[in-house]
């Protein structure tokens, strides 16, 4: 099946590079990368990107030549990279917002993520059994060994996100700043894995009617979409008014006498 939200997460960098916020030659943290984030960053002429993996060789990610690292814990100093990027990993976190922290403090510039939303309509989907609250599918493409939480056989929880959860974030995470969020939203039913089966069997084969319902939904209620990405601007941080300026230093003379 499709990565969910691929579109999204193609398009999301490729605003950011054509407007020169990520360079082709900066310095990327790929998180949670498989097969589909080289093949991404390849085609939008990302040149200097190292990709990190739980478990780069296993099934559900097919990662050749990674880096193995935890994304609760990274062993690599702050500000590491220009940019941390991750699409569809942090749901799989059994710590999602530990995970973000981690990409924030290695990240000089720009976090990019895309996950799924905890909107209204897709809290809806989900009491009506046309979305998971457990990701099943993706322990199936893993084998049934890897692919859930934290890289395990068992099924995570599809953690979704809301614009208010991600900005509280932020401002935890760095409270001596105010650092901008910008989002992104869109629906892309049928490239979902979150879908139950009974909603697969529904829209599977029926192309014409995945993209009459997706463009009907993201012309009437786009901001709800279940697809969601956020940018975290580091590059555009201001200092809080109540932050004191740091002194300058002083002379080299001054302080050798």
């Amino acid at each position: 099946m499709a990565e969910a939200g691929s579109g999204a997460y193609a398009t999301i960098l490729g605003r950011l590079i054509a407007s020169g916020v990520i360079g082709r030659t900066d310095t990327v943290l790929v998180q949670f990368a498989g097969e589909f984030d080289q093949a991404v960053a390849a085609e939008l002429g990302l040149e200097n990107c190292t990709f990190n993996n739980l478990a780069p060789d296993s099934p559900s990610s097919r990662l050749h030549g990674g880096r193995a690292g935890d994304a609760h814990a990274m062993d690599l100093p702050d500000a590491s990279f220009d940019h941390v990027i991750g699409h569809a990993g942090l749901h799989h976190c059994s710590r999602p917002h530990q995970a973000l922290a981690e990409m924030y403090r290695l990240a000089r510039r720009t976090v990019v993520a895309v996950e799924n939303q905890d909107s209204p309509l897709m809290r809806l989907a989900c009491r009506l059994g046309l979305a998971g609250v457990y990701e099943h599918d993706a322990v199936r493409d893993g084998g049934g060994s890897t692919g859930g939480v934290d890289g395990t056989g068992t099924p995570n929880h599809v953690y979704r996100w809301t614009r208010r959860e991600v900005v509280k974030t932020v401002r935890s995470l760095d409270p001596a700043h105010d650092v901008p969020v910008e989002f992104h939203a869109e629906w892309l039913i049928g490239a979902d894995r979150a879908l139950t089966p009974s909603m697969r069997g529904l829209v599977g084969g029926r192309q014409a009617l995945v993209r009459g319902l997706n463009g009907t939904l993201n012309g009437l209620v786009r901001r709800q979409g279940n697809i969601f990405g956020f940018v975290i601007r580091r590059d555009l941080a201001r200092r809080q008014p109540w932050i004191p300026v740091a002194p300058a230093a002083a002379p080299l003379a001054e302080v050798a006498s």
